[in-house]
């Protein structure tokens, strides 16, 4: 009985060491910004060579999805997929395709507070969110320009001020109607009392190759068991079952 337990356990194990992520695979538009973009100057103390980049909203299309994911739980719709950058070191081109794997925690805090500062803005000043995915419609390039600034703000920095001109992380060349709307996300996130964006909300769509993106989560997702780890308790069962009978 003890061999076959530990075979039982083998079993499963590797059972469930071959489950697999969501993935979502995507086309990006051409032009690949949403509402355009400006061109800007950031330069951060981690590693990321100072340049010259373009920010902006994003937007693709969804092609095809595996794993627990719906085209339900994609905020607008599998044709109008919004997303922003989430990571300076590596790039995307018009009408790319890229599968990308899907991260349900990967966004971080300082970027989950962040998103709500912006929420609480576009709501009118209020954590009463009629459109709980507003970062994601910026409505503007200005606006989704200054969203864009402080997500990478949010992820490359530590401070609590989330100045762009100092910290670890700086951004230069925004136009005056752009900073404006910055101001008024910082200041929001400076003042506290906002409500953070839920990380259930938000999906960082992570790939090893391409720029990592984040966009919005919409419904609720439930943590059932992975397939592999369905098979391992099978296998589990089956083998205290059969240890029953061998005492009987």
């Amino acid at each position: 009985m003890k061999t076959f337990a530990r075979l039982a356990l083998v079993a499963g194990i590797a059972v469930s060491t071959a489950a697999v992520a969501d993935t979502v695979t995507i086309q990006y538009d051409n032009p690949v910004f949403n509402f355009g973009s400006d061109p800007v100057t950031l330069s951060t103390d981690g590693g990321v060579t100072p340049r010259n980049v373009s920010a902006g909203e994003f937007e693709a299309t969804v092609l095809s999805h595996t794993g627990s994911i719906t085209n339900a739980n994609f905020v607008d719709s599998t044709s109008d997929l919004y997303l922003y950058c989430y990571d300076l070191a590596q790039y995307i081109s018009n009408s790319e395709t890229i599968t990308y794997t899907i991260n349900y925690a990967g966004v971080q805090s300082r970027t989950l507070d962040f998103l709500g500062a912006v929420n609480y803005v576009l709501n009118g000043n209020s954590n009463t969110w009629t459109d709980p995915f507003a970062w994601m419609h910026p409505g503007n390039t200005d606006v989704g320009v200054a969203i864009q600034a402080g997500i990478w703000e949010s992820l490359y920095d530590s401070t609590a001020d989330f100045s762009l001109t100092g910290g670890t992380f700086r951004l230069s060349g925004m136009n005056a109607t752009t900073f404006n709307e910055y101001a008024l996300f910082q200041a929001a996130v400076q003042n506290g009392g906002v409500n953070d964006v839920a990380q259930s909300a938000t999906m960082l769509l992570a790939s090893d190759s391409k720029q990592d993106q984040i966009t919005g989560h919409r419904g609720s997702r439930f943590d059932l068991p992975e397939p592999g780890s369905i098979a391992l308790v099978a296998v589990g069962l089956l083998a205290a079952g059969f240890a029953r009978r061998r005492r009987s």
